[in-house]
């Protein structure tokens, strides 16, 4: 793999192989992976955008690389870089990430970077909208390493699990006890 495109397109293979199965509908960067980040009710009493449900990348929504649906439900969203990582690109993702929350407030954000080594201190300095990232490397066949990428589905079957829980408490509006966000660090 040399682009961030076949990146993205090879870890969308695998990640559909691995979770439609379980009732949900992945999307690889394209029109079903827009989200709206910002509903306006214009001066007609309008909302807009006028389908929130599928709408139009630059009209009040972003394009995500990869996102993970259970129905016309968001759950889960993949943003994916390639053999780089700026502040700048975490910034940027961050902030979006956040935007989307505001309309979503049960949507899990991801990233995963390939073919990058670790995942860099400024990520953890800089990262407000995030709920996960990870690295991914390559064995010399250009083939995913097999633990990190089990790693890798495991973590987004947790980010689901983690979503559904909020999305259910959310609709009965009973709200909860406890909450805790844990941390996992593989080093």
């Amino acid at each position: 793999m040399s682009t961030e495109k076949e990146f993205r397109d090879e870890l969308f293979r695998i990640i559909e192989n691995k979770i439609t199965g379980m009732g949900y509908s992945v999307y690889n960067c394209g029109n079903k992976t827009n989200l709206v980040y910002q509903i306006i009710i214009n001066g007609n009493g309008d909302v807009q955008p006028d389908d929130p449900v599928n709408p139009s990348r630059g009209n009040y929504a972003f394009q995500t690389d990869i996102l993970i649906k259970k129905g016309k439900i968001p759950i889960v969203t993949i943003e994916t870089k390639y053999e780089s990582l700026t502040t700048h690109d975490i910034l940027t993702y961050s902030t979006k990430a956040m935007k989307h929350k505001e309309i979503y407030p049960y949507l899990r954000y991801g990233l995963i970077v390939g073919n990058y080594g670790k995942i860099p201190n400024r990520f953890f300095i800089h990262n407000q909208g995030f709920d996960f990232a990870a690295s991914l490397s390559y064995n010399n066949d250009n083939s995913f390493f097999d633990g990190e990428l089990d790693g890798i589905i495991n973590m987004i079957k947790k980010q689901i699990e983690d979503s559904e829980k909020l999305l259910k408490m959310i609709e009965e509006g009973n709200g909860a006890k406890r909450f805790s966000r844990n941390i996992e660090i593989l080093l």
